[in-house]
Formats: structure tokens, C-alpha cells, sequence
């Protein structure tokens, strides 16, 4: 009976051919399912390991069995077709570059393992060592610096003095944290927000490929009063610090920094002007080649909000929304008229739309007499002598035209 089920199925198996795809599609499927779990591919291997260690015979006869398989001549020229096909051009970038990954990841590892052992990278001590490993992957030292760093063994070394393979230890986060992406040089942006509703919105309204944000969780530490180890002792200094990559004081290098376009995106009321102030004063006095280099950019939101039914229109200055309520005015509309005091106050949106897109957006460059300007203010509102600053409020007390207490 069981023979009889068996021959009746093939036969209704063999004869239905969207039964047959549809049947092993779901196997497909299982099985993928099923060896995608690395328990069940443990599991298996340590099975077939203990086959063959009962069973040596079987390996041998499994050997015998290929060697006479491959003495097939229709065998060797169906694989040798195969092979033809497999080997494309584009088959071919691939493999030459996965085979120069591990070229410079072997290369770089036995150089490195040279200079910790001998303070230095010794040329003649690296090719004397891959002679001896008679390890064919690990190229001669002028292939791997002509190949990978443009004959360039500056810039070798400097790779070498950078290469890490060790762990050194294992920190579990409590917290999320931001990670910033290296620069794709014209394409980037990294901007600093400052408030938890701006970079939360900023976050969501970015574009990701290519727009960076680092938050920053209130003012920053007055530089001008500070030490240099207070400033390095302050997370949020320290953490824009790492995120430009430049490093700063006698370590500042202007080459390793990781975008060039950092703009200050910071509330259009008097404590966002402090945190912008805040954050020029450490740029001038800490980071002064980032804005000679042009750099350095201020974002310019939007003051107000005009709405007359469907349309709606962004005031960037006074004279934008002088200009907007009179249009509407000629046009014998109603409009409301909305103040932003904080870059929090609009949805994700609204914040790309008006302030982060590249298309849409306003941005100043800061230059030298900006930051100048903003320190010399800074240095008198906020220094540690009392006198000008109380000067300052005696003569400007009478034209104080926006207050905010």
C-alpha cells in the first residue's frame, strides 16, 4: 500500500508543475530559514565532524568517488564552461578587490605588530618577516605602499600608526549615543543643534546620507574663563571635539577635518544667541582655521510663520514679513502670524523645509571679523572684569529694543 501512495504521488507530482515550483519554493524558504540559524549550523557540523571520525572509511570512499567522477570528459568540459560563464568582468573587479583587501589587511598587521615590537617601522625587518611566514598574501613593502598609498610612505606609516586589531576593552552602553560619519568632501553637513525638541527634530527632518547632528544639551563651557584641561573636561566640548576630528590646541590638524561645511543651528532667542555666541568664541579662540577656511556656518530658521488659509509663508527678517502681510493685505486676506522663538517649536517638517534643506535654506558664513566681533562682545559681557561690562549695559540701556527677562 505504501509503494502504491508513493508511485501515485510521484505521478500527480511529476504532472503538476505549478505544484512542483510552488512545493519547492516553500522548501527553499524552510531551508533558508533553518540554516540561517547558526545553532542548527553548529549543530550539523559537529554531526558530520563525529560521522567521519567513526567512519574513516567513508571519507576515503567519498574520495575515491570524486576522483572518478572528475575522470568524466563531459564532466570536466561542463564545469569548464561553468567556470567561463562565472568569470565576467565585473566577477573580476570584484575578486581583485576583495584579494587587495586582504593584501593591505595582512600587510598592515605584520607592520604593526613590527612597530610595537621595535618602537618603529622597519622597512628591512617587515620583508625579512614575510620571507620567513612564506605566507604568498603578504606582499613586499613597496608593493603595499605603491599599490595602496600611492608610493606615498608618509602616509604608510601613518596607516600603520592608526591600524588597531586588538580589543582592548568591552564598554556596555547605558545610553544611546551619536556616531558620525566620515565626509564625503561638498556633500556633508554637520550641524550643531542645541535643545532636546531642536535635534530631536533636526534628527528626524535630516537627510541622513549626507546631514550629521550632534546635540548639544544647553550652553557649552565659557571658554574665556576656562583652562584648557577644564575645556577638555567638558563632555559636550569634548564630544564636538571627536566629532570634527581635528583634535585641537598643539595637536589641531586642519586636514583631518571630517566636513567642511559645520553650521551653528541654534534657537532665535536671546539664550540661542549665547549658546551661538558661546560656541564662535570657542571656534575663534580653539579652532580659528575652520573659519578662515570658510567652514564655519550659522543657520538662519525662520522668525515667523504667516498663514492665510492654505498658504503659508516663512519671514526670515522684519522686512520679509512687513513684505508678506502687506501682499496679503492687497489681496484682502486675513493672516495669522505666528512667532518662533525656538527652532523647537516646528515639526520636523518644517524645520527641513525651512533651515536644513540645501535647496531652501539660508546660511551665513562666519568669517574672522564675525568671530572677532562675537569674542570681543563675549569677552565683555561675560569676562572676568566687571567694568566693561557694566559700561556697556549704562550706554545701551536707553536703545534696548527686545528684552527678555
Amino acid at each position: 500500500y505504501k509503494q502504491y501512495m508513493v508511485r501515485k504521488f510521484l505521478e500527480f507530482y511529476w504532472k503538476n508543475k505549478k505544484y512542483r515550483e510552488k512545493n519547492s519554493q516553500i522548501l527553499y524558504e524552510n531551508q533558508k530559514k533553518y540554516w540561517s540559524d547558526e545553532k542548527n549550523r553548529k549543530r550539523r557540523a559537529e554531526q558530520t565532524r563525529e560521522y567521519f571520525e567513526k567512519h574513516p572509511e567513508a571519507r576515503t570512499g567519498l574520495s575515491l568517488k570524486a576522483k572518478i567522477q572528475w575522470q568524466n570528459h563531459q564532466l570536466l568540459a561542463w564545469r569548464s564552461e561553468k567556470t567561463k560563464e562565472q568569470w565576467t568582468k565585473e566577477f573580476r573587479i570584484k575578486r581583485k578587490r576583495t584579494y587587495n583587501k586582504t593584501y593591505q589587511e595582512k600587510a598592515l598587521k605584520l607592520m604593526r605588530e613590527i612597530f610595537e615590537k621595535h618602537g618603529k617601522l622597519d622597512k628591512e625587518k617587515y620583508n625579512q618577516e614575510r620571507l620567513r611566514l612564506r605566507n604568498k598574501s603578504l606582499l613586499r613593502y613597496d608593493t603595499i605602499c605603491q599599490r595602496f598609498f600611492e608610493n606615498n610612505e608618509e602616509r604608510l606609516k601613518e596607516a600603520v600608526l592608526n591600524y588597531n586589531h586588538k580589543i582592548k576593552k568591552i564598554i556596555k552602553l547605558k545610553k544611546r549615543i551619536d556616531v558620525y560619519d566620515l565626509e564625503v568632501e561638498n556633500t556633508h553637513n554637520f550641524a550643531l543643534s542645541s535643545g532636546v525638541f531642536v535635534h530631536n527634530s533636526a534628527k528626524q527632518g535630516r537627510d541622513r546620507r549626507f546631514q550629521a547632528i550632534l546635540p548639544l544639551r544647553g550652553k557649552i563651557l565659557n571658554v574665556e574663563r576656562a583652562r584648557l584641561d577644564k575645556i577638555l573636561s567638558s563632555n559636550e566640548i569634548k564630544s564636538l571635539i571627536i566629532a570634527l576630528g581635528t583634535a585641537i590646541a598643539e595637536d589641531f590638524n586642519l586636514d583631518k577635518l571630517r566636513y567642511h561645511r559645520t553650521i551653528i543651528m541654534t534657537d532665535a532667542d536671546v539664550d540661542g544667541s549665547h549658546i551661538r555666541t558661546l560656541l564662535l568664541t570657542l571656534f575663534y579662540r580653539y579652532l580659528k582655521p575652520v573659519i578662515e577656511k570658510g567652514y564655519l556656518y550659522i543657520a538662519q530658521p525662520p522668525l515667523y510663520r504667516v498663514q492665510t488659509g492654505k498658504r503659508i509663508e516663512y519671514a526670515y527678517t522684519e522686512a520679509d514679513k512687513i513684505e508678506i502681510l502687506e501682499d496679503m493685505k492687497k489681496k484682502k486676506q486675513t493672516p495669522s502670524i505666528q512667532r518662533y522663538k525656538g527652532l523647537g517649536e516646528m515639526n520636523p517638517d518644517q524645520l527641513w523645509e525651512t533651515t536644513m534643506n540645501p535647496e531652501n535654506r539660508t546660511l551665513l558664513k562666519v568669517t574672522i571679523k564675525d568671530a572677532q566681533a562675537a569674542d570681543r562682545i563675549f569677552d565683555t559681557l561675560m569676562g572676568k572684569e566687571v567694568f566693561p561690562r557694566k559700561r556697556f549695559i549704562q550706554t545701551h540701556a536707553k536703545t534696548v529694543k527686545n528684552l527678555d527677562v
